[in-house]
Formats: C-alpha cells, structure tokens, sequence
C-alpha cells in the first residue's frame, strides 16, 4: 500500500514536499493552541514555535517569543544541558523567565529533545534536531504538589471509609448516617451540611430521608469547638456517632424530610444527575428545573449534588452545602465527592440488600413456627377426637349401670328407718350417684355435635323467660334478682334451648358465689355489631391468676362439678360466632358475660 502522501498527492495532484509543509503548518497551529506553556527550539537555542500558554506567561500580545534566543530569556543557561531522550535522562533546570514586559517568573523548565523530518530545502535530507522546552511556573508547581498531596490524603480516608461500610457491621440505618459523617466531618470531606435522599420502594418519588449538620454559624462553632479536643480517625467517627451532635440535626432534618420529588420529572436537576451519573456544581444561575426549589429549601446559592447509583439503577443524591462558612464548592470536593459517593451507593446497597434478607429469614422462621403450631394442632385435634369417641363409648356404657345403682340406692334410701346406721351409706351412695350422672351427662354435651336449630330471638324476652323460672326459688334463698334490660325488640340468629343452658350455668355460679342474702345482676346492651348479655354478682370473686382457666375443661373452684359447665358456655357461644368473658368487678363479686353478633341481612329465621 502507497504511504499516505503518495496517496494524498494522486488524488489532489500535490507533491510530497508540499504534502509535508502542509503537515507541519498543521501541528504547529495545534501547537500554538496548548494552553501549557511550551515551546520548540532548534539547533541553534532559537525558538520556533511558541504555546499560547507560553505566550501569556510571557506576556507576549504579537508573537515576539518566536526567533527570540533561549538564552536571553533564561537567566540560567540551558546550553548543551542534558535533555530527556530515549533514555529519560536528564533533570530540571530551575531558572528566572524574563518577561517581555521586563518582569521575571521562577519557573521550572524540562527539556526533550526530538528530531523533526526534513523539509524541502534541507541540506541533505536528513531529520532536523530540535529541543521541546516545558515551563513550569514554581508557584504552579507547588499549587499542583499540593493537589497531589491532598489527593494522596483523600484517598487514605477513602479507604477508611471503605472499612467503616463494608467491614463494621453497621445496620442501614447506620451505614446512612455514616455516610452523612463522611461528608461533613473535618477529617473527611469538609461540607458544612449533608443531605441524603433516597428513591421510596415504590421507585416512584425521591424523598428526604437524614440529614447532617449545624442549623446556624453560633452551633457550628460550637460543635466544632467541642469536636477540636476529641483527637479521632474518620473510622471512629463514622462507627460511632456523637449524640450531643446529632441533636443539633433537628433543624436540617426538618429541611430534609420537605423534600420530594418525583421520579417522573426527568428534567429536575436531581432526576437528571442521577441518571447523567454526574457530581454537579449548583448555583442559582444554573438553568435546570428544580434549581430554585432546592436552594430555597436548603436556605443556599450554591451546593453540590452527587448521584448515588450501581449497576441495578438509581439510589437517590447526596446534597452537599457550606451554607454555615460560606466556603466556595472547589472542583476538587466535586472530584471526591463523586468518588465518596460511588462507594456509598454500594454500601446503601448492601445494606437494604441484607436488611430485605433478613425480613425474608425472619418471615421463614415465622412461617416455619406456624407450620409447626399447626402441626401441633392437627395432632392434638385427632387426639381430641379419639378422646372424644372413646369417652362417648365409655359414657353411655357407664351410664346404664350408673342409672340402675342410683335407682336401687334411692329405693333402699327410702325403705329403710331413719335410726337404721345403714340410711347414712344408702345417702353418700345416692349423693355420689348422682354426682356422677351429672359428670357423664356433661361430658356428653360436651363431646357430642350440636344440631344447628336457631332461629331469631329477641333476647331481652329470652334472658326474662330463663331466668324468670328460678325466680321463686331464689326468693326462697333470699337473694335479689335485678334485671337491667335494654336492648329491647333487637333480635338475634340463636338456640334457645342452648343460650338457656349458658344463662342457667352462668345463674348457678353466681347463686353458689353469693349464698343466702346475696345479690346477682342481670344487664343486656348494645355493643358494636351486636348485643352483650351479663351475669354480675357481690360475691368473693375468684383469684387473678385463675382467670386465664376459667373456660378451660375440668377446672372448677367448687369442690362438686364436673368443671364443663363453663367450658360448655364457652363452647355454645363461640359455635354462635360470639365471645365469651369473666372478670373480677372493681367493687367486689365477678362478672360473666358474653357478646351474640347481629344477625346479617342475608341470614333468615
């Protein structure tokens, strides 16, 4: 293949000597441009070609440096001084650049030497020796060890912040308020104030979530003050946040939770930096939606933004101000900033990552412990209903002979005198007897299915009838009856004949509690979606630590009973959809009662 100016020169008719001077005409203007001071000198320490960067340092307004001798312009002799070649030899020469102007600059000058193609009109053909200088300003150069200096330092701290995200343990919401240190602490990125939002579950809007930072100039200098004394690493500040600091976060916290944007607003300014992956410089001037309302809100001209993104989307933004010292944003916060905030994506990231995990595990071992509850139900359900059929087998078998001993016991009960020694057992055998019919009788009611035969009720004329029939015979016992009824024609879907059983079980409790010259009260009442029926008595009520037994089978506080009476109740109401209670009253006496729902309006008769 042809070289490029063979080429060239076939398709414009240009020859390779004018194909070269159009060349270097084109570097040398490229070189002109460079902003860096540097210029080209030939063999003869003449300069050639000049930067626009070395022009301006040396105040050059009409390209004078050019054809200017290296040595009147040095006060140090560049001479045949060793310049940086194949080998990289070669050190820096520190001299005095004269100024066209007449004034003089210390500058750092490096020399390179290089060999430019020969040109039409050279000797033999051969390549031209030339020197490249650079200049260095001395103040420019420290400016710029500075900046690496600072640099070195930032990174040190960033690799401390790496060990507090990602190696102490911290919770979420720690990990969010270290973050917010970071930013804001003297030994980290300086910011007055810091503010995180964050995009909601949802990914619908941007909200405020923490923020971090003194609310005026006198709580700065305060915080500060208290903080020069406490000679610390970023670590510790970031693992361990100072609660005498973090109550002056009120203010700021105030400002941040106002804030929220949604994400359907491209255009903001904090939507576009986290989808642009860009730290910006903001100011009141910048002309993006959403400027002003950001700056009215953090009180400030000018702040940063930073977005907080990985690979799986956007985070949210940090918002950085030095609205408290006024201190001007530099490209070298941005710089950092930026950096800091990619590795406080992440560490967000894994955070709501391992919280989420987590919330699963402890939803797993919830579920798990369910499982094994109703596992533990399920056998103990089928041990019940084996119970229950061989109970009822046992029941009906002992109750045919329980029935004739009782019969023949009362019989010989009767027949015999009352000085007979003999009438006393014939009596404990009857009494016992009948003890017993009453326990399997019970125990059948308990065990055996209930036939669903209800029907509407008014129950203020139930709790009348039922009760109304023992009316006499506790008149005899001298113990008050009061009724307090007043749910009147209000109707509920119930069995009479079982809601009479609970009613009467409920009246010989309390008749057994108060004895001779006792008290009972009966009320009804309206209670939401349905009617409350209650038993109150002014006897001695039962101990506090009873009370979880009550309704359970086989207890009882009375030394006769079989202790179903209240298990039965409780089991007749629920199988109505109701509740059933028993408390002590604060003026002495308990209470039972229970709740029957209202019947719905697609329940018939």
């Amino acid at each position: 293949m042809a070289p490029p100016w063979r080429r060239v020169a076939r398709r414009g008719d240009v020859d390779h000597d004018t194909y070269l001077k159009r060349r270097a005409g084109l570097a040398a203007a490229a070189f002109e441009q460079l902003e860096r001071p540097l210029l080209v000198l030939d063999e003869d320490g003449q300069v050639v070609v000049a930067s626009a960067g070395a022009r301006e340092m040396a105040r050059d307004r009409a390209d004078e440096l050019v054809d200017r001798r290296i040595d009147d312009l040095l006060d140090q002799p560049l001479g045949m001084r060793p310049c940086r070649g194949a080998d990289a030899a070669g050190e820096p020469l520190l001299a005095s650049f004269r100024r066209l102007d007449g004034t003089s600059i210390a500058v750092e000058a490096r020399c390179y030497d290089f060999a430019a193609p020969a040109i039409a009109g050279a000797p033999d053909g051969s390549p031209v020796p030339h020197r490249l200088l650079f200049l260095t300003p001395i103040r420019q150069r420290e400016h710029d060890d500075e900046l690496r200096a600072v640099r070195l330092a930032k990174l040190s701290l960033l690799n401390q912040v790496s060990e507090a995200l990602y190696g102490a343990n911290l919770t979420l919401d720690q990990v969010l308020e270290a973050i917010l240190i970071c930013v804001t602490a003297g030994e980290g990125l300086r910011f007055n104030r810091a503010f995180l939002l964050l995009v909601d579950e949802d990914r619908t809007t941007l909200r405020g979530e923490i923020a971090i930072g003194p609310s005026s100039a006198e709580e700065a200098s305060r915080i500060w003050h208290d903080l020069a004394g406490e000679r610390t690493d970023l670590y510790d500040m970031m693992t361990t946040y100072d609660r005498s600091v973090k109550q002056t976060d009120v203010a700021v916290n105030e400002i941040v939770r106002r804030i929220v944007v949604p994400l359907e607003d491209a255009d903001n300014l904090l939507v576009r930096a986290m989808h642009d992956r860009h730290t910006l410089r903001v100011s009141r001037e910048l002309p993006l939606p959403g400027v002003e309302a950001v700056s009215s809100w953090l009180g400030c001209t000018e702040f940063a933004v930073a977005p907080l993104t990985t690979r799986r989307g956007p985070l949210g933004v940090i918002l950085a101000d030095n609205a408290i010292s006024g201190t001007p944003i530099e490209s070298l916060d941005l710089e950092f900033l930026q950096m800091f905030a990619n590795q406080s994506a992440s560490a967000i990231e894994n955070g709501r990552l391992y919280r989420e995990l987590e919330q699963r595990l402890l939803d797993l071992r919830r579920a798990h412990q369910k499982q094994r509850e109703n596992q533990e139900t399920l056998m103990r359900m089928e041990r019940l209903s084996v119970m229950g059929e061989t109970s009822a087998i046992v029941a009906h078998e002992l109750r045919n002979p329980l029935v004739a001993i009782g019969g023949f016991a009362r019989t010989l009960l009767r027949a015999l005198d009352e000085d007979d020694p003999n009438r006393e057992f014939a009596r404990i055998i009857t009494e016992d007897v009948t003890r017993m019919e009453t326990i399997i009788n019970d125990l059948l009611d308990f065990i055996r299915p209930q036939k669903p035969m209800r029907r509407r009720m008014r129950i203020d004329q139930l709790v009348a009838e039922t009760l109304g029939r023992h009316l006499a015979r506790l008149q005899g016992q001298g113990i008050e009856l009061h009724y307090d009824l007043q749910v009147g024609d209000t109707e509920v879907r119930c069995h009479p004949g079982e809601i009479q059983q609970v009613l009467e079980n409920f009246l010989s409790n309390a008749v057994s509690a108060v004895g001779e010259g006792g008290r009972i009260d009966v009320a009804t009442s309206h209670v939401p979606g349905g009617v409350r029926v209650a038993m109150a008595d002014n006897g001695p009520g039962f101990a506090t630590d009873l009370s979880a037994k009550l309704f359970s089978p086989f207890f009882s506080t009375k030394a006769t009973g079989s202790g179903l009476g209240l298990t039965i109740c409780a089991q007749i109401i629920k199988a109505h959809g109701g509740v059933s209670e028993g408390v002590n009253r604060d003026g002495g006496g308990a209470e039972f009662a229970f709740i029957l729902p209202l019947p719905r309006p697609d329940e018939g008769g």
